[in-house]
C-alpha cells in the first residue's frame, strides 16, 4: 500500500516538501528567538550539554541497561559533537523534535485519513486546494507539535523522551498497517518502532500500548474467531518477536540487569508514584488536566492556562475535542475506534494514582517491570496526544467537505472560495498555536543560550592535567539545583562537563530516595547525611576519590567544615567552585574501588547485539525478497 495518500503523486510530493519547510520553519521561530544566534547552551533540568562530553559513556556509566536503547544514537550525537560544538549539535536537536512530530504527525494523518474514509473523488482531483486533505494533515502535525504535553516536557528538559515523542505516530500507524495486513513487509514498521525505542524506552511502552490497543479493536470488532482477527494476531505476533529481536541489544541487558536486582527498577515503589503523581493544572482536576494535555508533577513553569483566561484554553480545547469526536463518528472501519480507546486509556493511566478510583489499577501496573519503568505516570498522556491529533485530521477533512458542500449551494465565485479555503487552513494552524501560546512565543521566555562560568573550565583544565587514575566526588550532595548562571534548576552537569568518574548525587530530593544501586552512591548517601569535616579524606579514600568539587549553589555552606578537614586540602577557589585535593588517597588500584553506577552486563549486550544484527539482517533480506 502506498503511503503517500490520494492525490497525483507530484503534487503529493509537493505537499510533503511544503509541509517538510513549514515545520522546520516553526521549529525555527519557536526556538532561534529565545536562544538567540550567538553560542551557548539550554541547561534545563534534564537536559544537560556540555562542551567535549561522551553521552555515550554517560549512558553506559550512570543510566544504566534500562536505556541501552540509546547508545546507537548517543554513539552519532557524539561523533556529530567531534566536528561540530556541542551547543551547535544540541540545537539541532531541539529544532528537529518540533520538526520532526510536526512532519510525523503530518504524515501519519495521511495513513489515517486513507484507513478512515474512501477517497472521494473530487479530492483526488483538487490536489492544489490548500483546505482538502493537505489542510488536514497540516493541521494534525501542528497539533502534535505544539501542545501542552510537548511544551512542558521540552521545559524539563526531557529531550530523549520528545525524540520518542516525535517518531510516535509513524510507528503506531507503520505497524497497524502490517498487522491488519495493509503492508506485507514488517521492515518499515519494525524500523519505527525501533527507531522509538533508540530515543527513549518510555516512548516505547507508549508505541506498545497504542499498537496493542488498536490490534485489539480491530480483533474485537471483526470478531476474533473470523479470520481476519486470526490473521491480524498472526501478524501482530510476528511482529512482537521482530521487535523483541532486533531490540535485544538492550532488552537483553535490561533483564539481566533486572534478574541480577541490579536495576534502578527495583527502587521503585509507592512513594515514587506519589511524588511523580499528576497534578490538576487545569481548575485543580487531574482527569480534565490529562485530557487538555496537561498534568505535569512538576511546578514552576509558565502554562498556557496561567497566562490565557481560563474560558480561551478551555474553548480552544472544545475546539480540538469536537474536531476529534467529529472524525470518530465520521469515519469508516476500526482505526477511529481504536484511537478513541488509545485516547481514554492515556487518560486512564495518565492520572496515575492520583485519583482514588484507578490509584489501586495504576499501582498494580507499577508492580511489573514495565510499569515501575513507568514510574511518572504523565507521560501517558502523549496517547491523548497522539489521539487528538489523528482523528481531529478526520474531523477537518469532514469539516472541509461541509464547507465545501456549503458553498457549492451558494455558487461562490473561485476566488472567494480561495479566501475562504486560506481562512480554513489559517484558523486551522492558528487553534493549536492559541491553544499552547506560551510555546509559540518563544517558550514563554523559559529558554535561554548560557555557557559554563570561566570557573568550570579552569576546574576542567587542571584535572585534565592530572593523568592518574581517580574519582571527582561533585558536592552539594543533591541531583537538582538550582545555578544561577544556568538561569533555573538543572540536573547537576558535573558528570558530562568533567567527565564520567565524576560521582554526583542521583537522589531527586522527593522523598524517595536515590535511585542508584551502587555500593558508591550507598555509601556516600551515608557519609553525607551529616555535614562532613575532619576526617572526610580518609573516609572516601577507599572509594577512588581524589578530589572534592564543592559548587557555590544550593546549600554549599554546609561544607564549610571540609576547609578545616586535615586530609582535605584547597587547591583552587573560584567564584563558582571549590575544589579540595584529597591527601589520604593513595592511589591504588582502580580495579579495587567499589562500583559507582550500575554494572554493565557484557556477555548479555554482547549476546543481544548480535541477536539484533542477525533480526536486522534478515528482516532486510525478506524486506528485499517480498513482492
Amino acid at each position: 500500500m502506498n503511503d503517500r495518500g490520494d492525490g497525483s503523486g507530484d503534487g503529493r510530493r509537493r505537499e510533503d516538501r511544503l509541509a517538510a519547510g513549514a515545520f522546520a520553519a516553526l521549529a525555527l521561530a519557536l526556538f532561534v528567538p529565545p536562544l538567540g544566534p550567538g553560542e551557548g547552551f539550554l541547561l534545563a533540568l534534564d537536559m544537560v550539554f556540555a562542551p567535549d562530553a561522551s553521552h555515550l559513556r554517560f549512558a553506559l556509566d550512570a543510566k544504566g541497561p534500562l536505556y541501552y536503547g540509546r547508545l546507537p544514537f548517543v554513539a552519532i550525537l557524539d561523533a556529530v559533537s567531534l566536528v561540530a560544538p556541542a551547543w551547535v549539535v544540541q540545537r539541532a536537536v531541539l529544532v528537529g523534535v518540533v520538526a520532526g512530530a510536526g512532519y510525523a504527525g503530518y504524515a501519519a494523518a495521511g495513513a489515517v485519513l486513507r484507513a478512515t474514509i474512501a477517497a472521494d473523488a473530487a479530492d483526488a482531483a483538487d490536489t492544489g486546494d490548500p483546505s482538502g486533505p493537505f489542510a488536514a494533515r497540516l493541521f494534525a502535525g501542528v497539533l502534535y507539535a505544539v501542545n501542552p504535553f510537548l511544551y512542558v516536557r521540552l521545559l524539563a528538559g526531557q529531550w530523549y523522551f520528545a525524540l520518542g515523542y516525535a517518531v510516535l505516530p509513524l510507528a503506531v500507524v507503520a505497524f497497524r498497517a502490517y498487522a491488519v495486513g495493509d503492508r506485507d513487509s514488517p521492515v518499515r514498521a519494525l524500523g519505527w518502532v525501533t527507531l522509538v525505542a533508540v530515543f527513549d524506552p518510555h516512548a516505547a511502552v507508549l508505541a506498545a500500548v497504542a499498537g496493542g490497543l488498536l490490534v485489539a479493536c480491530e480483533v474485537g470488532l471483526a470478531g476474533a474467531a473470523t479470520d481476519a482477527a486470526r490473521r491480524t494476531l498472526r501478524r501482530t505476533a510476528r511482529f512482537c518477536a521482530l521487535a523483541v529481536g532486533a531490540n535485544a541489544y538492550w532488552l537483553l541487558p535490561a533483564l539481566a540487569a533486572v534478574l541480577a536486582g541490579d536495576s534502578q527498577l527495583s527502587t521503585v515503589d509507592g512513594a515514587d508514584l506519589a511524588a511523580f503523581s499528576p497534578r490538576g493544572s487545569v481548575l485543580g482536576n487531574v482527569p480534565l488536566s490529562a485530557a487538555m494535555l496537561y498534568g505535569f508533577w512538576r511546578e514552576g513553569y509558565v502554562l498556557p492556562v496561567d497566562v490565557l483566561p481560563v474560558w480561551l484554553v478551555v474553548g480552544c480545547f472544545v475546539l480540538l475535542l469536537a474536531l476529534s469526536v467529529s472524525g470518530a463518528l465520521a469515519a469508516d472501519g476500526s482505526l477511529a475506534p481504536g484511537l478513541a480507546l488509545v485516547a481514554a486509556v492515556g487518560v486512564l493511566l495518565g492520572v496515575g494514582v492520583a485519583v482514588p478510583a484507578v490509584a489501586p489499577l495504576y499501582r498494580a501496573f507499577a508492580a511489573t517491570p514495565v510499569g515501575a519503568g513507568m514510574r511518572e505516570a504523565g507521560k501517558f498522556v502523549a496517547l491523548v496526544a497522539l489521539a487528538l491529533s489523528l482523528l481531529g485530521a478526520v474531523g477537518v477533512r469532514r469539516l472541509r467537505a461541509d464547507l465545501r458542500a456549503a458553498a457549492a449551494e451558494r455558487s461562490l465565485s473561485p476566488d472567494r472560495r480561495r479566501l475562504l479555503a486560506a481562512c480554513f487552513v489559517a484558523l486551522l494552524v492558528a487553534l493549536p498555536l492559541v491553544y499552547t501560546l506560551p510555546m509559540a512565543a518563544g517558550f514563554g521566555g523559559a529558554y535561554g543560550a548560557t555557557d559554563y562560568p570561566d570557573d568550570w573550565h579552569a576546574v576542567d583544565e587542571r584535572l585534565a592535567a592530572d593523568d592518574g587514575d581517580y574519582r571527582v566526588l561533585y558536592l552539594p550532595w543533591h541531583q537538582y539545583m538550582r545555578y544561577e548562571w544556568a538561569g533555573g534548576t538543572v540536573a547537576a552537569p558535573a558528570p558530562l562537563f568533567f567527565g564520567p568518574d565524576t560521582v554526583a548525587s542521583r537522589d531527586p530530593d522527593l522523598g524517595i530516595g536515590s535511585q542508584a544501586t551502587d555500593p558508591t552512591h550507598r555509601r556516600l548517601d551515608a557519609l553525607l547525611a551529616e555535614p562532613p569535616g575532619d576526617g572526610f579524606g580518609a573516609a572516601v579514600a577507599p572509594l577512588g576519590v581524589k578530589y572534592v568539587v564543592v559548587s557555590k549553589t544550593a546549600d554549599y555552606e554546609r561544607y564549610a567544615g571540609l576547609d578545616g578537614a586535615s586530609d582535605l586540602a584547597v587547591v583552587h577557589r573560584g567564584d563558582d567552585l571549590l575544589v579540595y585535593e584529597n591527601r589520604a588517597f593513595d592511589g591504588g588500584d582502580p580495579a579495587s574501588w567499589p562500583a559507582d553506577g550500575p554494572a554493565v552486563p557484557w556477555t548479555g549486550l554482547a549476546v543481544g547485539g548480535a541477536v539484533s544484527a542477525a533480526t536486522v539482517v534478515g528482516g532486510r533480506l525478506r524486506g528485499r525478497a517480498a513482492p
